[in-house]
């Protein structure tokens, strides 16, 4: 693969959601784009995946109204908090949310997600097992260097490759010290079960997570304190879970057991203590790279979303170089941060341990007008300006 100097590609580094819907938005503001990604193949773990109004917003904007309906299931019932054994803390009504911020709250499989985005980008713009090394730059382009020995010359190079960046550790290695949370996570999705329960239920260090998908799915995750690199039960990870989860309600353990045990993943939950910059010349991150956040929010792809489309805007305004790298790293570096601090918050309350704690937190809860909590999401929820 060769490139003139005259006409470099924007190099992105990792096929995951930022990237290929960086891409998708580069190539409809008229850029030549190529992605690299390390696997031999595009496979994403089998996971749910929140979208709201933010990122649906993104996804119209970028003319994805047909794959949102296609593959995304509105949230038509209640949802909201729980106790373990089931009893209602606070309860949404799905239309609130939507006539709060004007666009819905969708659920989606996450795979399903990942493959329709890359059949949206243009053919050979994806290049499969390419191992990002490096890269150099100067004031004319940056190149990317891979295991294999490749040199490929862009015009910028966009480093989507995840939460343990590559990218991220040559620009900025004193800052790319991962924070653990404190808790470790489950994921997984049922079949041939309905729920009556949508959303999490928090006990005393534990949550369990409850999201209907499209085709009679449900996708689960749950939550326990433990130390990092904790080791896992050897006699797997549905017995383990169906032992922390006894005693809680029914609709739980009838979602565990009806996941097929070799499907459950397992991941302890980090982020990333908020850059101070996110572009180094004609280098810059998206996504997990830039802003690793936990779930608690469910705002990880939506935030890669929002940062893809304040990029193509950008550029679509600008000379591909490290001024405009700038401006997208001013439009996007608060409000990330903002969004990665805010989640962490919520995941430390909501596995707290203490009897006494969890009494006043989900007591607070129970007093708290649904429309209130609603309310404090506008900063995350709202039209952002680029």
């Amino acid at each position: 693969m060769t490139t003139k100097d005259s006409n470099l590609p924007i190099l992105i580094i990792g096929a995951g959601i930022g990237g290929l819907s960086t891409a998708l938005a580069l190539q409809q503001a008229g850029f030549v784009v190529r992605v690299f990604e390390r696997t031999k193949q595009i496979r994403e773990v089998g996971a749910g995946l929140s979208l709201w109004a933010n990122a649906v917003r993104v996804l119209l904007d970028l003319g994805q109204a047909d794959l949102v309906q296609r593959l995304a299931l509105p949230e038509t019932t209640l949802s909201g908090f729980y106790t373990a054994r089931g009893k209602p803390l606070v309860l949404f009504p799905p239309q609130a949310v939507m006539e709060q911020f004007g666009e819905p709250t969708v659920v989606i499989h996450r795979a399903e997600f990942q493959a329709a985005l890359r059949d949206q980008v243009q053919p050979d713009t994806i290049y499969l097992d390419k191992q990002f090394v490096s890269f150099e730059q100067d004031e004319a382009g940056v190149t990317a260097c891979f295991a294999d020995g490749e040199r490929i010359r862009g015009s910028l190079l966009v480093g989507a490759d995840g939460i343990h960046s590559r990218v991220r550790q040559q620009l900025f290695p004193q800052q790319s010290q991962l924070h653990y949370a404190g808790y470790t996570a489950w994921r997984g999705i049922a079949t041939g079960v309905a729920s009556s329960l949508m959303g999490e239920l928090w006990g005393r260090g534990l949550r369990f997570g409850i999201v209907p998908l499209t085709e009679g799915r449900v996708y689960w995750f749950a939550t326990r304190n433990t130390p990092e690199n904790a080791v896992e039960n050897p006699q797997g990870r549905q017995k383990e879970l169906l032992e922390l989860f006894q005693g809680w309600h029914p609709t739980v353990i009838s979602l565990i057991q009806a996941t097929e045990a070799s499907t459950i993943l397992r991941n302890d939950i980090y982020d990333l203590q908020p850059l101070t910059s996110w572009s180094k010349g004609r280098v810059t991150l998206l996504g997990d790279a830039a802003h690793a956040m936990t779930p608690n929010m469910g705002q990880g792809a939506c935030q890669a979303l929002e940062d893809a489309q304040v990029l193509a805007d950008t550029l679509r305004h600008a000379q591909p170089d490290a001024q405009a790298l700038l401006s997208y790293q001013q439009k996007r570096i608060a409000r990330a941060s903002m969004i990665v601090t805010r989640s962490r918050q919520i995941g430390t309350v909501a596995q707290w341990e203490h009897p006494l704690a969890c009494w006043f937190r989900d007591h607070i809860l129970m007093l708290t007008p649904p429309r209130l909590l609603i309310e404090q999401l506008k900063p995350v929820m709202l039209p952002v300006t680029h």
